[in-house]
């Protein structure tokens, strides 16, 4: 795991102490208030019919589960250690269900930076949970497939969206944030090449694609950005934290973008996920049937070695050009 992760940077003391006022796993309901900027995780809100209807329609499709097998050598109970290989520390197995709620305090995004990360970008989750991430949607076919699958296992992820499709798809993200999944800034239009422009242009296009989530989710939290194609520049991590963003990088690549068939994908996510690990994936920006097929393995896989969680949504108000908007009726 990254050097800057928080098992790593603080002490066992600080550990426990986050670990107490964790306070058990968000449910959907409280993830998706927190989303969206409430401070009473004490009210719930219902699952949305359409994500039981997906869940009905997957499960119907689903094959039937294989003969118990002895796990592999490698595999750890839910929460617990990882492949040795990963270099991993070996700590207590903890609850599928733990979680600890990254945050760093008002004014600031909820992860620190990772030294082991391209210009700090953060390449861990900075807990033991393992963070499933999909690139560039909304996209109206692969992404309600996606989100099917994610609530027929009851897992919860983090999507990078890219402004033009939140701007054309808003009902998309409204059901990715009503579902309890975290939001990520990933650029107007994919511009791979946008960390190589002034900070004036960087910041307006990171911006122009905030507004369009707003327009959708008017009071979303945004607390993450990440570069199209990886390609990283000092200046993007820069104006990303200004805007209250951490960036966003990742641990595991199956590349499904190449669109190497199921299996590929399959066996890279499993083998090399590891505690912490931030996984990324796609679910738009082209055909992702086999990213598709391929979550029907890998999640049931993953749940049974570690505890998947969608990266903090963060607590500060959005931004806009490092200023605070108002608070909103009942938040603090």
């Amino acid at each position: 795991m990254g050097s800057s992760h928080l098992i790593g940077n603080s002490s066992q003391q600080e550990h426990e102490q986050g670990r107490a006022a964790a306070g058990g796993y968000d449910s959907d309901a409280a993830r998706g208030k927190r989303h969206r900027g409430a401070v009473d995780d004490g009210l719930g809100l219902s699952a949305s019919p359409s994500g039981r209807a997906r869940a009905k329609q997957s499960a119907a499709s689903k094959p039937p589960p294989k003969p118990d097998t002895p796990a592999p050598p490698s595999a750890a109970a839910p929460g617990g250690p990882g492949p040795a290989h990963q270099g991993v520390p070996a700590l207590p197995p903890l609850p599928a269900v733990f979680n600890q709620r990254v945050v760093v305090g008002p004014g600031k995004p909820p992860l620190m930076p990772d030294k082991a990360g391209p210009f700090g970008s953060r390449m861990t989750t900075g807990t033991l949970q393992v963070a499933l991430t999909f690139d560039d949607g909304p996209d109206p076919k692969y992404t309600p497939e996606v989100l099917a699958l994610l609530d027929e296992y009851q897992v919860k992820a983090t999507f990078c969206v890219v402004g033009e499709m939140a701007a054309q798809f808003p009902e998309l993200v409204r059901e990715i944030v009503d579902e309890g999944h975290t939001l990520c800034n990933h650029t107007w239009n994919h511009d791979v090449a946008l960390g190589t422009k002034s900070k004036a242009v960087i910041r307006a296009d990171m911006q122009r694609t905030n507004d369009a989530i707003h327009r959708a989710v008017p009071d979303a939290k945004i607390s993450y950005f990440r570069h199209p194609g990886g390609a990283w520049t000092q200046a993007a991590v820069d104006v990303a934290k200004e805007l209250g963003m951490s960036s966003l990088h990742w641990a595991v690549d199956p590349q499904d973008w190449t669109k190497p068939g199921a299996p590929a994908i399959e066996k890279v996510v499993n083998t090399d996920t590891a505690l912490g690990s931030i996984v990324l994936m796609h679910d738009a920006g082209g055909e992702r049937e086999g990213t598709v097929t391929a979550l029907k393995t890998i999640l049931p896989d993953l749940e049974k070695r570690f505890a998947l969680a969608a990266l903090p949504p963060g607590i500060d108000e959005p931004k806009r050009h490092g200023i605070e908007l108002p608070v909103h009726a009942g938040q603090k």
